[in-house]
């Protein structure tokens, strides 16, 4: 049985006198009680007329018991018994009401939550034309809500636990019974509960855990804002984490061509996905490879420029104080100072920065003959290209550099070298069983129609074999009905 003043004495001392901790003392049935919450995380008028006023009216000499709180008080989740002192500190630090009286048997929660959310809206950096605007927000609940309205069945589960020994963030592994992999559902779970970290303040601190090769220069890990999205791929085997405080949703495994994917894809003609898609392809490889080549033919191969343009470039570049080498790295600086800074900035200050840097200091910085014009430029197609898969702009943005820095030394030889290591990197990344090259290498025809190529919906009949299922079939296609009524009447 409790001791009211001793438990008291010691959940106060347990929160170190913080002014936000609430202690409203009662007596209920001629025992002494009180309530314990955070202040600003609950219902203040719900919790007054469903739970504080009835206890207050109850008179007589009764014992506190969980029978006696659930006749006389109106609540929408069950009353819960704690009996452990850790739990109950861990609940009232999570936003919970925790009831202590003298002589009870345990604690006793309630919950009556509700604080302030951010409204549901469209993502910053998922924008489309067409399909569904909405996006994840930074509370959990409103997170697995949106997930569960597009995935109406008793199937989805999602299996929650605690990360980080002062902030207890909850994580959230969502998946599909019966589709996603079990074996690959618990090694997630297993890396989750193995983290030992002081606090988890967003997803990629978990996604940082996740990854396999922690040295990497490209992410293992999928994220994404946009519920449809996650949906989509937990119905093809993926297994999503969802992280309280974060509107970015985890989802493994996760393949390299999953950058060039983007949700609008299935929302537009088949054919127009796919040629966007290929655009992408080409506009990350020109971004990376585009400053690399024109550093090497400039250092070594300049014969192989057409005489009319290397006429002209040879005429920009007289003045110029540089190696071609150092003057597209320097070029290359100065264009990402640039975009950080217009991303740190206030919106209004950021557009005139951009101009400024584009136009003013660009054309300043030729006329004044420290850069070429050409340079200028290609950093410049370059930076926008880039932009055609964000979700690899970490990882373009330094190979670009390490290309520049391989053809200035190398030629076009050393870029052919850097371009041959790079993809025995890539075919040599595996993630949770998976090849990150996956379907290219090894190769998955059945897969290429949802890769570099977008099928049409109706011929998806199998899920991808690139990701590991309990269920292979998606739907029964079209063709394959066709094929079966024919060989019907065949056979009649």
């Amino acid at each position: 049985m409790l001791n009211y003043q001793d438990e008291f004495n010691k959940i106060t001392t347990e929160f170190c006198g913080t002014c936000d901790l609430r202690k409203i003392e009662l007596t209920i049935c001629g025992k002494s009680a009180c309530f314990f919450y955070i202040d600003g995380y609950i219902d203040t008028l719900l919790f007054e007329d469903n739970i504080l006023s009835p206890l207050k009216d109850l008179q007589g000499d009764m014992q506190v018991t969980m029978d006696l709180l659930n006749q006389n008080t109106q609540m929408t989740t069950p009353i819960e018994e704690l009996t452990d002192f850790a739990k109950a500190i861990e609940e009232i630090s999570a936003g919970e009401i925790i009831l202590l009286a003298d002589g009870a048997e345990s604690y006793y929660k309630y919950s009556e939550k509700k604080y302030q959310v951010r409204a549901v809206a469209e993502p910053p950096v998922s924008t489309v034309l067409r399909g569904p605007r909405e996006g994840f927000i930074e509370d959990l609940k409103t997170n697995m809500f949106l997930i569960r309205r597009r995935l109406a069945t008793p199937k989805l589960t999602f299996e929650l636990m605690s990360v980080g020994k002062y902030t207890q963030t909850k994580v959230a592994v969502g998946f599909i019974d019966g589709v996603a992999d079990p074996q690959i559902v618990e090694r997630i779970k297993t890396q989750i509960e193995g983290i030992t970290i002081d606090g988890v303040i967003e997803s990629s601190y978990i996604a940082r855990y996740l990854e396999e090769n922690k040295f990497s220069l490209f992410s293992h890990v999928g994220s994404s804002e946009k519920p449809d999205t996650v949906t989509a791929k937990m119905l093809e085997g993926r297994v999503a984490i969802l992280v309280d405080g974060s509107p970015s949703v985890l989802t493994l495994p996760f393949l390299m061509y999953e950058n060039f994917q983007m949700s609008e894809d299935y929302y537009i003609k088949s054919y127009r996905a796919t040629s966007v898609r290929i655009i992408r392809l080409f506009a990350l490889i020109f971004s990376i490879l585009m400053p690399g080549i024109y550093v090497a033919l400039q250092e070594h191969q300049y014969q192989l420029f057409p005489v009319k343009y290397l006429v002209s470039v040879l005429g920009q570049i007289t003045n110029i104080p540089l190696s071609p080498t150092l003057e597209m790295l320097l070029v290359l600086v100065i264009f990402e100072i640039l975009n950080e800074t217009s991303i740190r900035m206030p919106r209004y200050v950021s557009m005139a920065l951009s101009v400024v840097g584009a136009i003013i200091l660009g054309e300043a910085a030729v006329s004044a003959g420290l850069f070429s014009i050409s340079a200028v430029i290609i950093v410049a197609i370059s930076t926008v290209g880039v932009y055609c898969v964000p979700d690899e702009i970490n990882s373009s943005s330094i190979l670009r550099v390490a290309f520049v820095a391989i053809g200035g030394v190398l030629g076009l030889a050393g870029i052919l070298l850097g371009m041959a290591g790079l993809v025995a990197y890539l075919c040599s990344i595996n993630s949770y069983g998976v090849s990150y090259m996956s379907p290219f290498a090894p190769s998955l025809i059945h897969d290429w129609q949802d890769g570099p190529i977008k099928a049409q919906l109706q011929e998806l009949g199998e899920r991808p074999y690139s990701v590991p299922t309990d269920n292979r079939t998606r739907q029964r296609t079209q063709i394959a009905e066709n094929d079966g009524e024919q060989n019907n009447d065949s056979n009649q």
